[in-house]
């Protein structure tokens, strides 16, 4: 009889082994949420070697190389212990590699700054979430110590909160290569210590950004001269809208940007004088009415769609002068007409903003009144509109990278 051979199935050769952990429900879970920190911890440091081994995090440098005289013949040299608070794990036991250099002697320790600073617990991902709390919600301190120990189980104290706030520092290299030369400048309000400070700010309203804030004591002209040379050295220099602060145009030209009044401001400044002059004046139902009829075709002027057209418009009115009330023409004298390129510039350049409406929107984004009276100290104040300006401009990026459907 002739003898053949069987080849063995394919499905029998290549099947999986089987484990332990397959057959019970409790080492299953554990080796699941194992292999999950495993996963977690890959992108913790890319020049670190990280593991857990029966519940303690292990540390070690992937090419341990002399700190002192940089030689590669190094060998283990037993470990320090360490805790380590994680926003997403809590309190982790920890385990650091130390090192013996056999060509120098020197005894050293693997670097873990990229995980967490010398002669700290909390790691740079539990510091981040804490002043992330502080820029989403604007809490408290204590709430957002009250927080973290209900999401975390980690006590933390407020000092330890107020001394992250106070030491972060804002970064703007990744945006200051590409100003576009248009900008919003304007101030506001703080109050620090009882006493109100001033909060200059310059935002490029073409790429939607706070490119320079700082706080001072003084809204003088050296301050703001200083302010915005500064923040625009060796940029284009375009144009800088602002409100109808006098001391903002000649600031402004003598830095060489076209200056453009707010028109939101312009026409507000406008109604305030119109309602002074019928109080001050009582004048009756019909001159009243006159003079609304009047405010409406001169506010008709800021819709014109060119700037000759404006330009024709305004003359019109200035020909016809007398026909108007007193006080439309002290407007159209006194207040339109020498300035009328600086009401008007937006309609020469497409690109100049004609208010300065998006700057004021991210002042009460930024920093709302709720919290600027409260502040002790000026970095504290400039901390926290930082943190929330970070948070602002990540989300700007993600809105534009996520798809619309």
């Amino acid at each position: 009889m002739t003898k053949q051979k069987t080849l063995a199935p394919d499905s029998d050769l290549f099947d999986q082994s089987y484990k332990l952990s397959y057959f019970c429900e409790e080492l299953s879970k554990y080796v699941e949420n194992q292999a999950k920190s495993i996963q977690s911890l890959k992108n913790v440091s890319n020049t670190l070697n990280c593991w857990f081994k029966k519940d303690i995090f292990h540390m070690e440098m992937l090419k341990p190389y002399c700190s002192k005289c940089y030689s590669k013949n190094v060998i283990k040299n037993g470990t320090k212990t360490r805790k380590l608070y994680f926003h997403d794990k809590g309190l982790v036991k920890a385990e650091v590699q130390v090192y013996k250099c056999k060509k120098c002697g020197k005894t050293f320790k693997t670097d873990i700054s990229q995980i967490v600073k010398d002669n700290c617990n909390f790691t740079h991902d539990f510091r981040s979430k804490s002043l992330e709390l502080e820029g989403l919600f604007f809490g408290s301190i204590r709430n957002i110590a009250y927080k973290l120990e209900k999401d975390t189980g980690i006590s933390v104290s407020r000092q330890s909160i107020e001394n992250w706030i106070l030491e972060h520092e804002n970064d703007n290299n990744d945006t200051s290569n590409r100003y576009s030369g248009y900008y919003i400048f304007d101030s506001q309000w703080v109050k620090i210590k009882g006493v109100w400070n001033y909060r200059l700010a310059l935002y490029d309203s073409k790429n939607d950004i706070i490119i320079a804030d700082e706080i001072y004591s003084e809204e003088d002209k050296n301050n703001i001269t200083e302010f915005i040379d500064k923040n625009t050295r060796n940029k284009e220099r375009n144009s800088i809208t602002s409100d109808l602060d006098e001391k903002y145009k000649p600031i402004i030209e003598g830095l060489g940007f076209t200056h453009q009044w707010c028109l939101f401001h312009t026409r507000k400044n406008f109604n305030k004088t119109l309602k002074t002059y019928i109080k001050e004046n009582q004048v009756n139902k019909d001159e009243k009415k006159l003079i609304y009829e009047e405010k409406d075709e001169l506010f008709e002027l800021f819709n014109c769609k060119t700037y000759q057209i404006a330009r024709n418009t305004f003359n019109k009115m200035l020909n016809n002068i007398k026909e108007y009330s007193k006080v439309i023409q002290s407007i159209l004298t006194h207040n339109i007409m020498p300035y009328f390129k600086t009401f008007f510039a937006y309609l020469l350049d497409k690109n100049i903003e004609r208010t300065s409406n998006k700057l004021e929107n991210k002042f009460q984004i930024t920093f709302p009144k709720s919290i600027k009276r409260i502040m002790k100290i000026k970095k504290g104040a400039m901390s926290r509109i930082n943190i929330r300006k970070e948070i602002l401009n990540q989300k700007n990026v993600f809105d534009t990278q996520t798809p619309s459907f």
